[in-house]
């Protein structure tokens, strides 16, 4: 018997190890195992059997790793179509997608040996041997790699061995495995005839009473050495034995109100009998669920999960991001058993995730929440698939596997024949555009929930602003004067500006030097809270500077305001008010978010600051005034998608105010008051807003007309880059022309931001009506890259340009 293996490796092809005659029993696809490649040992997963092999010498599998399968072949075809769809290989889409810590491998320890005088070595292998020393304790090979910024050692390694010099020992890194625990139980229900001590009675109680349990359980319940439990299982009373202990995250904490009972409205009601005729249907039906802010979508999807898992399904409740797990996780906790539901998404610990994973493949969970990567979870009784705020660009994963949770969750629910509903306040473009051909089912809820009117919209020119010293003020008068009255009345003010830190850049006075990141090709970021200097991609941080570091003057000026800016200017300005700021520097530890979001909800803040984190999915019925600083910041990012997301997120963040008794209000503050995007914004408009930027679309052949494929390439040498993107740009241009140019090519150029943690960057677009013709051009580039210093990353229907 013969397996193909998937393993993690950049070549996009399968394996084919013989199975030992020991091991064929346990052969299933979805197992992972241990096979040797090359000088040592990989996991891989299994993905066919097949019964001969043409080839001889075929090496066999060393161990099988599972117990039971992580996926099914089912899964496995989902899989395989999103590694060939997005272009990636499909060992490395099986290693990001499954729960990480998995892998097991082999790995090379490098140790130093005492000196041995007489051997000869050459300046090469002494260069080497000298960093080895370092680590006396010894070094992995990786590591050793990294620290030497070479990958050619091997050689030196050999030759410094022979002399005996060093050590070389292959050792193997565990994988996340299965946690067992002591269980006890009686053997019989009834003990007769025969004699036991006051405290082995004691004990045959309690299990008489418990059943199963723990042994650190029934420590809770009486005293006891092991000698005692020993004498009860040498009498055939007891039985002890290790069973799996599930790894679970602790219950949300209730957040925000939880009704249960709720009555829907009319167009709730008709939402919901359309989406429960699509469950009872059994069939593939894609739902776009149009609803403004506020209009009760989420009470529609809890509705229909609840339909779901009692006709034997399971549901999957997908959120762009995990800010937007707390309230939710504790308003499906208050509608489901605890143990049917499973959160998933990259802050749960590793073991977590792993028996969540394990429970969900089981049948064991009906619910699972997560955000874009929890789509990958193996259900095996899947009905319905929800994917909430759907237009966001957090579903879309812009490195290694380059997919987009979105549409792949519609090509789920089309395999396994489910119900999706995509839900948005601000549908994305293309989605409107597949329900406006019918592709989608349309559902539409124009109104709040209890008919609340939206919050009117104000647009500040900051234009026709200045203050004394000419300079254009942090803050209107009319958002200074919304803030009073709001404070005043009690009432809490949301306050959004898309830029964390304190100034968005500095500049000497005195010879023009900028402060930027020896790694990226930005600005550092002054971070006045904790005295440093910051980048914003690679974290390059130091203490902020009193000189110049070149000129040495003290004369270092600070332009533009970023999140912690401005909370210090409200507190300077409000300072009775509780402010509190909400981004990814204050919300970075265990609990931090929930936290801020908790003392929100308990109105222990009358004056929230954040970023993008604070606009999306919050329930919050205080909140009467939204104020965003700097709406420009969206609008003048250099991507034809700019004016949808930035409508988008203004519609949003304008959203979360009057949600209570109280009308809502919105101030927006911008340079470019004229701007289309902001007018329909205004107006809470999005048809026309739609019909608008459709057009500069077709006219483009942007998508949804067209379809963009992202070649971006990147490398620690600039020449070499340019050498190579310059070499793949004529390559496309003859091969596009071959297809009879149905594929634009635009660049190679230079990526907005040119260079990030060390690496420059260039990026070329391939553009096309066809898909096909955009993976047969994409295909045959990735196939004509030669190995080398310059990375490549193919990101299909790619959304991120920068």
């Amino acid at each position: 018997m013969f397996v193909e293996i998937a393993l993690n490796i950049p070549a996009d092809k399968l394996f084919t190890y013989e199975v030992p005659d020991n091991l064929v029993a346990e052969i299933e696809i979805g197992k992972r195992v241990y096979v040797p490649f090359g000088r040592r040992k990989q996991t891989g997963f299994i993905t066919a059997t097949v019964s001969s092999c043409e080839f001889t010498g075929v090496r066999q599998i060393a161990e099988i790793l599972d117990d039971e399968p992580l996926f099914s072949a089912a899964d496995l075809a989902f899989y395989q179509w999103a590694a060939a769809y997005f272009l990636y290989p499909l060992g490395r889409t099986l290693a990001e997608i499954m729960p990480a810590g998995l892998g097991k491998k082999d790995y090379l320890r490098i140790t130093p040996l005492s000196m041995n005088n007489s051997a000869v070595v050459n300046p090469a292998a002494k260069k080497l041997l000298a960093v080895i020393e370092q680590h006396p304790q010894g070094i992995n090979l990786t590591s050793l790699k990294k620290i030497c910024g070479s990958r050619s050692i091997a050689k030196l390694l050999s030759d410094l061995s022979k002399a005996g010099l060093i050590s070389l020992e292959e050792k193997e890194k565990n994988q996340l495995g299965v946690r067992r625990e002591k269980t006890i139980c009686l053997a019989e229900p009834e003990v007769k005839d025969v004699r036991l001590t006051a405290r082995q009675e004691n004990i045959v109680e309690i299990l008489r009473k418990t059943g199963l349990i723990t042994i650190n359980e029934l420590r809770k319940f009486t005293d006891f050495s092991d000698s005692v439990l020993k004498r009860l299982e040498e009498k055939r009373i007891i039985v002890i034995s290790r069973q799996e202990k599930i790894r679970r995250i602790n219950p949300a904490e209730p957040l925000g109100d939880n009704p249960k009972g709720i009555i829907l409205n009319d167009g709730q009601e008709n939402a919901l009998n359309n989406i429960l005729a699509c469950l009872a249907d059994r069939r593939f039906a894609p739902v776009l669920l149009h609803g403004v802010t506020g209009s009760g979508k989420t009470e529609v999807y809890l509705k229909a999960i609840a339909e779901a898992i009692r006709n034997g399904g399971q549901a999957l409740y997908l959120v762009p991001e995990i800010a937007l797990t707390p309230q939710l996780i504790s308003r499906v906790q208050g509608r489901f058993a605890a143990g049917q539901i499973a959160v998933l998404h990259s802050g749960i610990a590793e073991a977590v995730r792993y028996d969540q994973w394990r429970q969900i493949k089981r049948g064991l969970i009906k619910v699972v929440i997560g955000a874009r990567s929890a789509l990958f979870a193996s259900l095996p009784d899947l009905r319905l698939i929800i994917v909430d705020e759907e237009h966001d660009s957090s579903y879309k994963q812009d490195e290694r596997l380059c997919y987009n949770a979105r549409d792949l969750a519609v090509l789920r629910a089309k395999q396994t024949g489910a119900t999706v509903i995509l839900g948005s306040a601000t549908p994305g473009i293309i989605s409107y555009f597949n329900a406006q051909k019918k592709k989608y089912r349309y559902l539409h809820l124009p109104q709040r929930v209890g008919e609340k009117p939206l919050p009117a919209i104000e647009i500040v020119d900051m234009k026709t602003l200045k203050e004394e010293n000419g300079k254009v003020p942090l803050l209107s008068c009319s958002l200074l004067s919304g803030i009073g009255t709001a404070i005043a009345q009690k009432e809490q003010v949301l306050l959004f500006l898309n830029k964390r830190g304190f100034d968005t850049f500095l500049v000497c006075g005195n010879c023009g030097y900028q402060f930027k990141c020896p790694n990226c090709d930005v600005s550092l970021k002054h971070h006045a809270a904790t005295g440093v200097i910051k980048c914003h991609y690679c974290d390059y941080t130091i203490k902020a500077l009193p000189l110049c570091p070149s000129c040495r003057s003290s004369r270092i000026f600070s332009y533009g305001a970023g999140t912690q800016k401005l909370e210090a200017e409200i507190k300077r300005l409000f300072p009775a008010a509780r402010v509190r700021r909400m981004d990814s520097d204050t919300t970075s530890g265990k609990g931090a978010q929930e936290k801020i979001l908790r003392e929100l909800w308990q109105r222990e803040i009358d004056i929230l600051v954040g970023t993008q984190m604070i606009t999306k999915g919050h329930d919050f019925p205080f909140i009467t005034l939204v104020g965003v600083v700097a709406a420009d910041t969206v609008l003048n990012m250099p991507d034809f998608r700019a004016a949808e997301r930035a409508f988008q997120q203004l519609t949003q963040v304008a959203g979360r105010g009057g949600r209570g008794d109280s009308p809502g209000r919105v101030i927006i503050q911008t340079f470019n008051p004229q701007h289309y995007a902001l007018k329909h914004v205004q107006k809470n408009d999005y048809q026309s807003f739609y019909e608008e930027e459709i057009s500069y679309r077709k006219e483009l052949k942007y998508p949804p007309s067209g379809r963009i494929i992202n070649l971006r390439l990147s490398a620690t040498n600039k020449d070499k880059l340019l050498a190579q993107s310059e070499k793949l740009g004529k390559t496309a241009r003859k091969l596009a022309a071959r297809q009879g140019n149905v594929v634009e090519i635009i660049g190679p150029a230079q990526a907005p931001l040119a260079k990030i943690k060390g690496r420059w960057r260039r990026q070329m677009l391939l553009k096309s009506e066809s898909i096909n013709a955009l993976h047969q051009l994409a295909r045959e580039l990735i196939a004509s890259m030669e190995k080398g210093p310059v990375k490549l990353t193919v990101d299909v229907d790619a959304e991120n340009f920068m």
